[in-house]
């Protein structure tokens, strides 16, 4: 326990000193001279660059945030400290200090604060070290600063994957809308499988040792193949109960080709590739991608796929499944909601073992096998992939040495390991190779599945949910795309009008007054909106640049509304 002791500086400020070590070491956290002015001269000797974020590494008393937030007040500020005790010491002696600073204590006050954290206008992170706060514990800070810039570069990813893909997930959501009135939708499965174990089968190089076993068990327990994992199992004869599919790219439709579903069901989350919703031959299930967190006033927040919010003030949600970056992340939260205990990975290597990319068997190997050649082999393929990654070696399957992987595999890893430490479930990793995956258990298939005897099986359960008639209503929406579509076409006749610009733009406004196309909107001028944000430009060249991405965005909708076939 620490033993602080305030007292009264020469200055006649307050200082702040802590015993440590059994009260055998005595730290000053500020002067005992003048504490003001020790930290105008730190600050004095502070340049954040052209970063909109200092993070701050211990409170103290604060005067050193105090300065911060007048020398650099329109910086965002976010203060770390070790002990909670010395945060209200502060607030006593001065209760003002901290308004408007984002105060972490710990781990979840990094979830809380970055949740809400909004990308606009930020252009970097720079670190003040309050150097006698951080010689008490140096390394819980640099652990949070570490966290944080893992949240922050998250954050960025994030916005980078929106900037690339927003355009295209609200391009497939309206393609695939004609599929919702005869597809079922994903949370018709939650709940219904409850005292069943689920399999999820993703593709990597260990899930050849497994597939015997998943064959024998395909009776007993629920198996969601991921889509890459798709046509290994096809050609081992293994017919999954589910196969999932969540990218929008379309090389995703070669995971399908040349395959019949036959009892197989898709679940597809509603921005996946439309080939492959066009082309599968079997029972659809419409599922969306959404990310629930706590807001900083405790509410629950639900973030969704950008236009689906709006589809969704028509038709009832077809359900909600989070993603931790992958498709097998999804699929572990689908079997979560549809009551499955345990949930087993397979195929999970998170790993290049054997150094090898993918089991033999995906469509990836089959298109490496006609680059092969005499002179050049799978092997050589898959060293030169691995070679591109910025690898790494982490701790292998069964904890006997080291296994190559990389940063990616890392993020993931972490994903799965979190999840299992936060999930009431067990989570059995049956892969049998790859990455040792904290917090779950290490155990053979057959033998995980074998004390379980449900007298219905898996089978019987989906042919029931795939015999139930109907999909979603999807009357009013219709409606609603028409009246829209007649929105973006108004906007495309402003603009190929002979009135001056000002008044064009002023016409324009007055369009997108109506909030539902505002909605649809925003997502596509997101990239200049952030471009804007983190640039000093004349108000002249602000307007003509939204007004030309908000006439792009217009003739981009009027193409994803005509796509849907109700137009």
């Amino acid at each position: 326990m620490h033993r602080y002791i305030l007292s009264d500086a020469r200055s006649g400020a307050k200082t702040l000193s802590v015993k440590t070590d059994n009260n055998e070491r005595e730290i000053r956290i500020h002067s005992a001279y003048d504490p003001v002015k020790e930290a105008e001269r730190s600050i004095a000797e502070f340049n954040p660059g052209r970063n909109s974020v200092i993070i701050v590494s211990g409170i103290g008393l604060a005067y050193h945030i105090d300065l911060l937030k007048k020398k650099f007040s329109a910086l965002k500020l976010i203060a770390v400290e070790n002990d909670p005790e010395i945060t209200a010491i502060c607030r006593n002696v001065n209760s003002s200090v901290l308004d408007n600073v984002h105060i972490i204590h710990d781990e979840n006050d990094i979830q809380l604060i970055f949740d809400n954290f909004s990308m606009s206008g930020f252009t970097g992170i720079s670190q003040y070290i309050h150097r006698p706060s951080y010689q008490i514990n140096p390394a819980f800070y640099e652990k949070i600063i570490s966290q944080v810039r893992q949240q922050i570069s998250a954050k960025v990813s994030d916005l980078l994957t929106r900037f690339e893909f927003e355009e295209r997930w609200m391009k497939n959501i309206f393609m695939n809308l004609k599929h919702i009135e005869n597809s079922i939708p994903v949370n018709t499965l939650f709940g219904k499988f409850t005292g069943y174990p689920g399999v999820i089968v993703s593709a990597g190089p260990s899930l050849r040792q497994n597939l015997d076993a998943i064959k024998k068990v395909s009776d007993r327990a629920v198996i969601l193949c991921v889509d890459t994992s798709y046509k290994v199992l096809a050609r081992a004869g293994i017919i999954p109960h589910i196969v999932m599919t969540l990218d929008a790219q379309k090389y995703s439709l070669k995971h399908f080709t040349g395959l019949h579903a036959g009892k197989t069901l898709l679940v597809a989350d509603i921005v996946a590739c439309p080939s492959v919703m066009n082309n599968f031959d079997g029972k659809k299930i419409i599922s969306t991608t959404s990310k629930y967190y706590q807001d900083t006033e405790g509410r629950t927040v639900r973030e969704t796929t950008p236009a689906m919010d709006w589809v969704e003030k028509y038709i009832p949600s077809p359900g909600d499944v989070q993603s931790g970056g992958s498709v097998a992340t999804s699929a572990f939260d689908l079997l979560l909601n549809m009551g499955c205990d345990p949930i087993i990975l397979t195929g999970q290597d998170l790993a290049y073992t054997g150094r090898e990319y993918h089991c033999s068997g995906t469509y990836h190997t089959d298109d490496w096998q006609l680059l092969a050649g005499r002179f050049r082999g799978l092997d050589s393929i898959n060293q030169n992939l691995i070679r591109r990654r910025r690898i790494k070696y982490v701790p292998s399957f069964g904890g006997q040495g080291t296994v190559i992987s990389d940063f990616v595999f890392d993020l993931y890893k972490f994903w799965f390991e979190d999840s299992a430490a936060r999930v009431k479930v067990k989570v059995v990793n049956a892969t049998g190779g790859g990455s040792r995956i904290v917090n779950t258990i290490e155990a053979g298939l057959e033998e995980t599945v074998s004390v379980f005897n449900n007298r219905v099986t898996p089978d019987e359960i989906l042919s029931g949910i795939e015999n139930i008639p109907g999909g979603i209503n999807a009357g009013n929406l219709k409606k609603a795309i028409l009246r829209l579509h007649r929105m973006t076409l108004k906007i495309l006749e402003t603009d190929s009008g002979s009135m001056e610009f000002t008044n064009k733009a002023a016409e324009i406004n007055r369009i997108l007054e109506n909030n539902e196309l505002n909605l649809l909107v925003s997502p596509l001028v997101r990239k200049t909106s952030f471009y804007i944000s983190r640039h000093a430009l004349d108000v002249d060249r602000t307007a003509r640049m939204l007004y030309n991405d908000v006439v792009s965005a217009a003739a981009k909708l009027k193409v994803f509304f005509e796509s849907t076939g109700w137009v």
